[in-house]
């Protein structure tokens, strides 16, 4: 005899003594609506007593249409009772109970039309129908994962070896990193050696170059106050030390909008609200802002013109006047730093040239070259130790991965499946995130980062959740729940968006096939 042929013969005994058994337990006496597992709750031959034990009544209340109980257990088979609940045998298919509220209420509930016991003729008895139905459902899926069972012994497999592989990574990284830390501090400490030899060396040159830059930096100092001070006594026509507004008002270069005059608003620009300046005063603020009406009379500095010849010019003089004025002031701030108060001679520096290398003696020549090579090796070793560095913490959160009892969902990590419908192409990779992209284009939008295990209490790897999702307009951050089926292949069934922001995914996957849970559900259905 075959192994199928010995299955179906002892699945139809099995149906046969079960059918016997049922046939015998409907004989117990009980209430309407009462299952047989509390039909010893509703003794006949004595009073009743509500479940909650609030109260006790003679049995003959019980589904008389009225509740007396406050839990509704006295009216089983009525719907006399809102919170009573009325029991389905359903013979040859799977018992059910369902809100003793339904009962005659013109809705076949029950698939043996139980419920409507006052119109017996308005349902039909189909249990038998749907009971078939069932049982080819249940064996349908019993064959399903039998087969895909086989798949996931193989992933299994793979992901105990993949798990194993990490752990042998992990140990080898963590003798690279003591290793690559160890290169570390020498080039560091070669680094700081050669830093000093090269600081050493250099110290003569920065002397050299810091006295050069004072002795210039004085130089120029000295240009500017002779500049400053010559305009001040030119423009000092008493001699007294002092400059007045009457002195000021002669001199066509203070006449700043070239109206012909020096007025009262000219006399406060240049001589800050004061009636007269001193030499010190003139060469610290008003020479700043003299020097560049003179230059722009010398022609050193011209106003912008417009390129079309019948336009009024755009750019306005006192504008240029006030950045020449600020290029000035930049380089007395950059003086003053050195407790030197400098003013800019006539000749504007090019700042644009680039500086010529430094160049020095063959033996600090190759101190520096030294020096920067030791830089350059401290840096490629800090960046082997950050990489391994994170090559460690994604081993490690790989490790600590839930990836199902058995590891079965191991080798799915980082795997990707799109679902397409007729607006946009959906992808999950498992065990990071879930994005959606629109068929016209534009950028993918995060629908949620893997989070947990979702499922329920019999079964939490039937569910994944990915939360935290790009927020939607004016809403919460999107979210994605995967429910798990057993299949030949993994691959996703479908997507829908049951709430705003809240997605639902149906992926199926050899992974989920459990042949021997499969049974234990089909024998629980059956009783």
């Amino acid at each position: 005899m075959s192994y199928s042929s010995w299955i179906s013969k002892f699945h139809t005994c099995v149906f046969v003594v079960f059918s016997f058994v049922i046939c015998a337990q409907s004989d117990v006496p009980r209430p309407r609506g009462v299952s047989l597992s509390k039909a010893s709750l509703y003794p006949p031959d004595k009073d009743f007593t509500c479940f909650d034990g609030t109260i006790t009544i003679p049995f003959s209340y019980v589904n008389d249409d009225y509740c007396d109980c406050f839990d509704g257990s006295d009216e089983p088979g009525t719907s006399a009772c809102l919170n009573g609940v009325f029991h389905c045998a359903n013979a040859g298919h799977r018992p059910q109970n369902i809100p003793s509220s339904r009962v005659n209420d013109g809705v076949c509930d029950c698939c043996d039309g139980t419920d409507e016991y006052t119109t017996p003729d308005a349902c039909r008895n189909i249990c038998e129908e749907l009971g078939r139905e069932a049982r080819a459902e249940a064996q349908r899926l019993a064959e399903l994962h039998k087969a895909g069972s086989q798949v996931r012994i193989e992933l299994i497999e793979k992901g105990n070896r993949k798990r194993s592989d990490m752990a042998e990574q992990l140990a080898q990284l963590e003798k690279d990193k003591a290793d690559a830390e160890k290169i570390k501090a020498e080039k560091e400490s070669l680094k700081s050696e050669l830093e000093a030899k090269e600081n050493e060396a250099l110290k003569v040159y920065r002397e050299a170059e810091e006295e050069e830059r004072q002795k210039k930096a004085e130089e120029e100092r000295q240009t500017h106050m002779k500049e400053a001070t010559e305009h001040f006594e030119r423009f000092d026509s008493n001699n007294d030390g002092v400059l007045t507004k009457d002195e000021i008002q002669v001199v066509n270069v203070f006449d700043k909008d070239k109206d012909g005059q020096v007025d009262e608003e000219e006399f406060k620009y240049f001589l800050n609200d004061h009636e007269s300046v001193d030499k010190e005063t003139f060469i610290t603020t008003t020479w700043p802002l003299l020097k560049p009406l003179m230059m722009m009379e010398q022609g050193m500095f011209k106003p912008a013109e417009d390129p079309a010849e019948d336009h009024e010019l755009e750019h306005d003089p006192e504008e240029e006047i006030d950045d020449v004025g600020k290029e000035i002031d930049e380089e007395l701030d950059t003086d003053d730093e050195h407790g030197d108060t400098e003013l800019p001679s006539d000749d504007i520096e090019d700042h644009d040239e680039p500086q010529q290398a430094q160049t020095y003696d063959d033996e600090t020549q190759k101190l520096v070259e030294e020096a920067s090579e030791a830089r350059r090796q401290l840096t490629d070793a800090e960046r082997t130790v950050r990489e391994i560095e994170s090559n460690i913490r994604n081993i490690k959160e790989n490790l600590e991965k839930d990836y199902g009892l058995n590891q079965e969902f191991a080798t799915l990590d980082g795997e990707c499946f799109e679902y397409e419908d007729k607006e946009y192409v959906y992808k999950i990779c498992l065990f990071q995130k879930v994005t959606q992209k629109s068929k016209n284009g534009g950028s993918e939008i995060g629908l949620g980062n893997w989070g947990e295990w979702a499922g329920d209490e019999n079964n939490k790897y039937s569910a994944m959740k990915y939360t935290n999702g790009v927020s939607c307009w004016n809403g919460p951050s999107r979210s994605t729940t995967v429910q798990i089926q057993c299949g030949l292949e993994t691959q996703l069934l479908s997507v829908t968006e049951p709430f705003r922001c809240e997605y639902r995914m149906e992926l199926s996957t050899p992974a989920a096939c459990d042949d021997t849970h499969t049974h234990q559900q089909s024998s629980h259905d059956e009783l």
